[in-house]
């Protein structure tokens, strides 16, 4: 943790709400976005994230920083979604360079379509086929492969942080990554000539 950001969490703690509203605003985009990816719905992410943060203000006079903030706080926003999906309950390695498709010319990679953030509602008609096909194939992965997938290619978490956000081994983390780009080529494959599998 930097000095600027645990001087930033210092005054949060004392109740500075300038401090509190930059730390907000610092991961304001990059957790919503996050969140997004669980719940697949824009106001309901904003929601969580409030949730979130409200969780982590009354938190804060007792977190020790261990580890980096930013893994504490995508842990908590992990908790809040897997605690709405249980209530709502709905929920061979395939290379990053597998196409997907083509829009205008131009073809499309999985990687292309995975790190663009999740659009907004009103720009969601905007997305070309192959980019939803993706999409709608990412919601059908089993949730703990999902949120691994998410972490590491939407958010460039590094595995041991991926492992530390989802309680889990370093190694259960990688292979999860591994797992849900399997399954997620296998989706995107299938989709090219039919409709989808069940989760995998």
């Amino acid at each position: 943790m930097s000095p600027e950001e645990r001087d930033l969490l210092k005054r949060c703690a004392r109740g500075d709400e300038s401090a509190y509203r930059e730390l907000v605003e610092r991961f304001e985009r990059p957790l919503i976005q996050f969140i997004v990816r669980y719940v697949d719905d824009r106001s309901l992410a904003e929601d969580l994230f409030q949730d979130t943060f409200v969780r982590v203000l009354k938190n804060l006079r007792t977190y020790r920083p261990e580890g980096a903030f930013s893994t504490w706080l995508y842990t908590i926003a992990r908790n809040l979604c897997l605690d709405h999906i249980k209530h709502v309950r709905k929920v061979k390695m395939t290379s990053m360079d597998t196409p997907v498709g083509e829009e205008g010319g131009k073809v499309l990679y999985l990687q292309d379509v995975l790190r663009d953030g999740g659009p907004a509602p009103e720009a969601r008609a905007e997305l070309s086929e192959e980019e939803e096909t993706v999409r709608a194939c990412l919601g059908q992965l089993a949730p703990v492969k999902k949120e691994a997938l998410i972490l590491r290619v939407y958010h460039n978490f590094s595995y041991q942080e991926i492992a530390e956000i989802t309680d889990c081994p370093v190694g259960t983390a990688k292979y999860r990554v591994h797992e849900a780009m399997q399954d997620l080529g296998t989706l995107v494959r299938a989709a090219a000539d039919g409709p989808a599998e069940e989760a995998l």
